[in-house]
């Protein structure tokens, strides 16, 4: 059995049953008030890293989602720093974790209901799964399916689901830090930087889909997509589903 996660003074973590989802464990468990700013709830799973982050911004929606590419660079930062120098870790905009070209992961957003964009959240709440190893059958693994490929099966055999839950949290904190004196500016060019080339991005945003050549990530994370009307912007906010 791995041994628990530690984590900085800053959060404090809170086990799950393997069996469970952490990401729904700290929605329902941060609207009734039982955890708040810093509780970090991870799954005690072996075959993934998965954990789920309350946060309280003091901002408004619109700003607080770039928690998410945020949480994405940090866990890029992190592989990167634990990981075997031939991983080739990549993100497909919005929310998407890339592990040598295969689908490894995502980053997931939760909000309150009835908050605007220009609101300021009392709680979100931030996740992320990670695929350590896929089973022999993928379709009998709930959550895990539509993975591509696993982080075991990239070379990262020394890594565990208790050092990449780990290494997440600290580069998270560090990179939170950052976005408070800077703005998302300081994580822009790292975002931007493992973004996966393609020469046509297909995005579905609810029922419309979106589809054009990238250009570039906006200033707040959000992607430029051009195609014949034109460039134009699609925010984070979109990008995760939340309605302004």
């Amino acid at each position: 059995m791995l041994p628990d996660p530690e984590f900085p003074p800053l959060l404090s973590g809170h086990a799950v049953p393997a069996g469970e989802d952490p990401f729904a464990v700290a929605i329902q468990a941060s609207g009734t008030g039982e955890l708040a700013a810093g509780d970090l709830c991870w799954s005690r799973a072996e075959t993934h890293a998965r954990a789920a982050i309350v946060l309280e911004p003091e901002c408004a929606l619109s700003k607080a989602t770039q928690m998410a590419p945020l949480l994405m660079v940090a866990i890029g930062d992190a592989l990167g720093a634990i990981g075997p120098p031939n991983l080739a870790f990549m993100y497909r905009w919005p929310a998407t974790l890339l592990a040598n070209g295969g689908e490894v992961g995502e980053v997931m957003l939760h909000v309150p209901e009835g908050v605007g964009l220009g609101d300021t959240p009392g709680f979100i709440v931030l996740g992320f799964s990670i695929a350590m190893s896929l089973p022999a059958d993928i379709h009998d693994a709930p959550g895990l399916a539509r993975h591509a490929t696993a982080l075991f099966e990239e070379g990262c055999g020394d890594l565990d689901r208790t050092r990449v839950i780990e290494a997440v949290a600290r580069h998270f904190l560090s990179w939170v830090d950052a976005w408070e004196h800077d703005g998302f500016g300081a994580a822009h060019a790292d975002f931007l930087g493992r973004m996966q080339p393609v020469d046509r991005l297909v995005v579905a945003i609810g029922p419309d889909t979106h589809e054009g050549r990238m250009v570039g990530i906006d200033e707040d994370g959000g992607l430029l997509l051009e195609d014949t009307d034109g460039v134009r912007g699609l925010s984070i906010a979109q990008g995760l589903g939340i309605a302004g």
